[in-house]
């Protein structure tokens, strides 16, 4: 029998994971504070929703998807722990004592937790880690990476002080360095050493860092440079990884993935790595940046059913409090604690 999965937080994120989940046939239930959202999610989606968590678990959830705002990850995990129900996060924010928190519940009683690692189930990505496997460029020894956007594009349909990325306090800004950091680390090694700048740069009025720079050395050997903001215009998202015979290139806006043994460049389109799953058109409580492929999203949601069915997960809640780590490390380094938390 497929699981029942409560989806807790029906913003833009939690409606995505409604569909995801309900593309691989699986009973949803939702739980947000609001009525709207709430509304929103029944009329669009068909499924019953819930205020609280206390009436969502009486609905016995097989399994939880906390798809809130960062800030309140931590309750909704623990709350999952405590009553023994498998659970997925989306990116956290959360200090690195706060996930060993969550990591030691966890142990004390074998609930499994698995954090979001979405850009690594990307088919771009998929086709990069087969490379790197492949020794196609040979060792890696250099990767630089930037992502950007424009931080007040993404929610057009609401007032920007009421969207939880603009506030520091509930951890907008480092959501979108954890979110590239996660998979980065899955293709080569997570951090040893970090040197970084967090800084507000840009001129609209949110108390965040919108703009991480960080230097590390990774576990495997290579150095590697990361840039990720919220200030750029139009967005984009570009990755090259200098290897001891050869060079990858990926151009996530293009959608190829360029290989050279030294000479030669072959590409690797996007389309021909696709598992052919529906191209997502507008809806009402979408974020512009969500429409498109949907391929990452369903891939990661069957990653979660595989461990919800018992299996572990290759991005754990142990590698994201080590990057946790890096994040604030970096922050430290920079003067940035004083000014943004």
């Amino acid at each position: 029998m497929a699981p029942r999965i409560l989806v807790a937080g029906l913003g833009s994120m939690g409606k995505r994971r409604v569909r995801n989940l309900q593309f691989l046939d699986i009973e949803v239930v939702g739980l947000d504070i609001s009525e709207e959202r709430r509304r929103q999610s029944s009329d669009l989606y068909g499924i019953r929703t819930h205020a609280d968590i206390g009436a969502a678990l009486v609905d016995k959830p097989d399994a939880m998807v906390i798809s809130t705002p960062p800030h309140v990850h931590r309750e909704y995990a623990v709350s999952s722990i405590r009553h023994k129900i498998p659970f997925f996060t989306e990116v956290n924010t959360m200090p690195p004592g706060d996930m060993q928190e969550i990591i030691d519940l966890c142990s004390g009683n074998g609930t499994r937790g698995m954090p979001s690692c979405n850009v690594a189930f990307h088919p771009s990505v998929r086709r990069i880690r087969s490379l790197l496997e492949d020794g196609v460029i040979g060792r890696p020894l250099l990767a630089h990476f930037h992502s950007g956007a424009y931080l007040p594009d993404w929610h057009p349909w609401e007032r920007l002080s009421d969207y939880y990325v603009y506030k520091r306090e509930t951890g907008g800004g480092r959501d979108q360095i954890m979110w590239e950091l996660s998979w980065l680390s899955m293709l080569l090694g997570k951090p040893r050493t970090v040197l970084g700048h967090a800084k507000k740069l840009g001129e609209f009025d949110a108390d965040i860092f919108d703009t991480y720079a960080l230097q590390m050395e990774l576990e495997g050997g290579a150095l590697g440079s990361v840039v990720v903001d919220v200030i750029q215009r139009p967005p984009s998202r570009h990755l090259e990884i200098t290897g001891t015979r050869g060079t990858i290139r990926w151009d996530y806006g293009a959608g190829t993935v360029m290989v050279s043994d030294g000479g030669n460049w072959s590409s690797y389109p996007e389309k021909d790595d696709c598992s052919g799953y529906p191209v997502e058109q507008p809806k009402p409580g979408f974020a512009s940046k969500d429409v498109g492929m949907a391929e990452s999203y369903i891939d990661e949601m069957r990653a979660f059913l595989d461990v919800v069915d018992g299996g572990m997960p290759r991005f754990t809640l142990e590698d994201e409090r080590d990057l946790l780590k890096a994040m604030y490390e970096a922050e430290a380094g920079s003067g940035a604690r004083g000014s943004a938390g």
